[in-house]
């Protein structure tokens, strides 16, 4: 994967993660400073997930499904988000695969 895909990928990470963690954010489970918190590293995610897919020069989906449990793995253990939050995400974004390598196509 050249570095000039690199803005492509963030590009469509930040779209189809702002769309998955969108449920979260608005789910009533999740009080206001919780869901400002949530939001506030979805930017963060997406540029790490975007990082971590260009050092790995391939975009395949077992690369992009282990890339975004690291990710979103850490906020986990840091307690920055929930384990139901962290379990959402993921299975979120692994469903979205696809448009990420359709963005990243064109």
């Amino acid at each position: 994967m050249e570095k000039g895909t690199k803005g492509i990928i963030i590009g469509a990470s930040a779209g189809i993660l702002a769309g998955a963690i969108a449920g979260i954010l608005f789910a009533p489970k999740s009080g206001k400073e919780t869901r400002a918190d949530i939001a506030n590293y979805v930017g963060e995610m997406k540029d790490k997930i975007a990082d971590e897919l260009v050092k790995a020069g391939e975009l395949t989906k077992e690369v992009y499904d282990d890339t975004v449990e690291k990710i979103v793995k850490v906020y986990e253990l840091e307690k920055k988000i929930t384990a139901d939050d962290a379990k959402d995400i993921v299975e979120k974004l692994e469903n979205n695969y696809e448009e990420v390598v359709k963005v990243v196509k064109e």
